[in-house]
């Protein structure tokens, strides 16, 4: 099966010794685990509230790398943002743009997320919004940012009925949470970490809304991978977790 891999960061992070790959290198490490393709970001616009130098970056490092697609992350607490997106769409082509709530300090209850969203649409681009880059409990000692909270991701997708949203980085717990609501979000299954964990999870979450995700480089990209490969679900299900959902979702 050639696997598409929805969660994946070029760059270094500063609390862990993970590997700062160019884009070929990148490529051929997803493709030695069975991932064909990647949405990538880049963890450079994490702690930059400005995050274009580093989306600029991510264009001229993938660029060259045809099966890796790129996925600016915009910060919409700031001004400019429709300055960023206006580049990001320039430097094209792009299907999706990522959102980090937490870490750019703000709330995704805030009014001024509504002109963003409709301008997303407007240009056709997918959302991937991250919960979480790291399991709370071992971040480095002086980081105090936690997952975005699931009260906001459940005001946010009561309040955008119209968009189907990814969410990336969320755990298990939330997923139900949330399902329970809503049917207007997808998730990636890279911090779901239980036993079985796509056997568990399809008894309550449809397979048409998941998706691999392994969080390359902060987490093992085999172990990602593995859920999907070693679980004992149909045939079907690993083909629409693996990559139709994927395909359909970003039009790859």
């Amino acid at each position: 099966m050639q696997l598409i891999d929805t969660n994946v960061h070029l760059g270094p992070w500063p609390f862990t010794p993970a590997p700062d790959r160019t884009g070929p290198e990148l490529a051929a490490h997803l493709r030695e685990r069975g991932i064909a393709r990647a949405l990538v970001s880049h963890l450079g616009t994490v702690f930059q509230p400005e995050p274009m130098v580093t989306n600029r970056r991510l264009f001229a490092t993938v660029r060259r790398t045809p099966n890796l697609y790129p996925v600016p992350t915009l910060n919409p607490a700031l001004a400019n943002w429709r300055e960023q997106l206006a580049e990001c769409l320039a430097a094209g082509p792009i299907r999706a743009v990522k959102l980090y709530p937490n870490y750019h300090n703000y709330s995704l209850a805030a009014r001024r997320l509504d002109a963003f969203m409709a301008a997303i649409a407007d240009a056709k681009l997918r959302l991937i919004v991250n919960v979480r880059l790291e399991d709370e409990r071992h971040r480095y000692f002086g980081l105090k940012i936690k997952g975005v909270p699931v009260k906001q991701l459940d005001a946010f997708l009561a309040r955008n009925p119209a968009h189907h949203v990814l969410f990336t980085g969320i755990g298990k717990g939330e997923i139900e949470q949330l399902a329970a609501k809503h049917a207007n979000f997808s998730a990636e299954i890279a911090f779901v970490e239980i036993t079985n964990v796509l056997e568990v999870l399809l008894g309550t979450f449809p397979a048409r809304r998941l998706m691999l995700g392994t969080a390359t480089p902060l987490l093992n990209t085999r172990a990602g991978a593995d859920k999907l490969r070693c679980a004992h679900i149909p045939a079907k299900a690993k083909a629409l977790i693996g990559a139709d959902n994927a395909r359909r979702f970003f039009n790859l």
